[in-house]
């Protein structure tokens, strides 16, 4: 099977996953993708850890992250997509990494349409997300049989749909669901104030991590009512990753992270 993964006979692409950040959470299969790698491209810090499997032999690249471009023809002059033809006219295997996993929120589509339109061949290898590597390092019930089978994964950098969405994770919140957020920080106090707005009890357990699978990585254990009066961008440097749910508690903490909920200012529930 390893023999196989990378699919080069056909000069194809490869997008692969490596998680957030920690290298021993990086697949058997990605692995295998690195170590055959003839070019290795990236596009974020985040993924070096896992550049140390890389062949002597291999170029290693970093290429400047461009803001997302709309328009025919515009996702095509991206620096990671010029990067990838000019490698890939050279007949080398190249191997592009994602932090995380490659399909969520639509990095891998994005490029893969691209390079479907270009007539580029490609394959995306599945990484680890960081809501998902939280979940389990802290063995966070983020689902219940029988009584919650939904996970809600939001990108909260930029919202522009004054809310709505955040209105509609409220009401999941009230089945039993369990909301993970990535990069919501600067989005909180609006987050908090739609769930207030929409019933969603101050009680409700939140675990927040930062840095998960990294040195220095650090949690939080507290509810939605003390999480908008606390200052916790303070003491969890980012990235941070909330999980958000009734049935969402810490009954595990990994060796080496370290639990701030004391060290953050605020007052009682």
């Amino acid at each position: 099977m390893i023999q196989q993964m990378a699919e080069h006979g056909e000069n194809r692409i490869l997008i692969v996953g490596t998680g957030p950040g920690d290298p021993e959470l990086l697949t058997v299969r990605g692995a295998a993708a690195i170590r055959q790698a003839e070019v290795i491209l990236y596009d974020c810090g985040t993924v070096e850890p896992v550049l140390a499997l890389a062949s002597e032999r291999a170029a290693i690249v970093r290429v400047d992250r461009s803001p997302y471009e709309t328009g025919e023809g515009c996702r095509e002059q991206t620096p990671m997509i010029v990067a990838i033809r000019e490698y890939r006219k050279k007949g080398l295997r190249v191997v592009r990494l994602k932090t995380g996993d490659p399909a969520l929120f639509g990095g891998e589509v994005d490029e893969g349409d691209v390079l479907t339109r270009l007539g580029i061949p490609w394959a995306a290898v599945p990484g680890v997300s960081a809501g998902a590597a939280a979940a389990s390092a802290y063995a966070l019930p983020i689902s219940r049989k029988f009584e919650s089978d939904a996970v809600l994964n939001i990108i909260a950098a930029a919202i522009t749909d004054d809310f709505a969405l955040i209105r509609d994770a409220a009401r999941l919140l009230g089945h039993g669901a369990a909301v993970v957020f990535y990069m919501a920080t600067a989005n909180l106090p609006g987050i908090l104030r739609t769930f207030r707005e929409a019933g969603v009890p101050d009680g409700t357990p939140v675990v927040a991590v930062s840095k998960v699978g990294w040195p220095g990585e650090a949690f939080v254990e507290t509810t939605l009512g003390r999480l908008g009066r606390e200052e916790f961008s303070a003491v969890l440097p980012e990235p941070v990753v909330y999980h958000i749910g009734r049935y969402v508690r810490v009954r595990n903490v990994p060796a080496g992270s370290k639990e701030l909920s004391g060290k953050v200012r605020g007052g009682a529930e």
